[in-house]
């Protein structure tokens, strides 16, 4: 499908087949795609996590208004971003550059974002906004349809994530 046809078609559907489930080449090939969405400094500060476990996306669906699609969806893919993620080993990003850019990105980018957590916010949600429409268009190209949503309590779904991370007792894959 080209770029412009996945625009035009692409709609925020609501209802899903709660018995249909993507395939693992299937999530493979979308979060492959999904992780290709461009962040300033080149960042990769969206995280992309991957919600599988039937009673942990029961729990997500109560704190959201019983929106069905938590449950219904086959894949649940909560985006979130790393806010530190530029001072976490800064020279991964820019690795395979020579080292006079190296010796002039990485103090810049220390710069632009030490002690402005403003700022910081902000290109998360830059970051996590280029990077679900990434991951929507993506999804239409194979056939997938989509839908962004909010609506939900925040702290409480991060709380159902941490609490999943913790106790290692749901299948939530991360993807960065």
């Amino acid at each position: 499908m080209e770029v412009s046809n996945a625009i035009e078609s692409r709609r925020a559907i609501k209802e899903y087949d709660a018995e249909h489930r993507m395939t693992e080449a299937e999530i493979e090939k979308l979060m492959s795609q999904a992780m290709r969405a461009p962040t300033a400094w080149n960042i990769q500060n969206w995280r992309f996590v991957l919600v599988r476990d039937p009673e942990q996306r029961k729990k997500i669906r109560a704190a959201a208004w019983d929106q069905a699609q938590l449950t219904d969806a086959s894949l649940l893919v909560v985006l979130t971003a790393d806010l530190k993620a530029w001072e976490k080993d800064p020279v991964r990003y820019w690795r395979n550059t020579p080292q006079s850019v190296q010796d002039c990105i990485l103090p810049a980018m220390a710069q632009f974002y030490r002690g402005n957590e403003q700022m910081q916010r902000d290109e998360g949600m830059r970051s996590c906004g280029m990077a679900a429409m990434t991951l929507m268009l993506a999804a239409q190209d194979m056939g997938y349809q989509s839908c962004p949503m909010d609506g939900f309590d925040f702290d409480e779904v991060g709380a159902h994530y941490q609490s999943a991370r913790r106790s290692w007792h749901c299948d939530v894959r991360c993807y960065w």
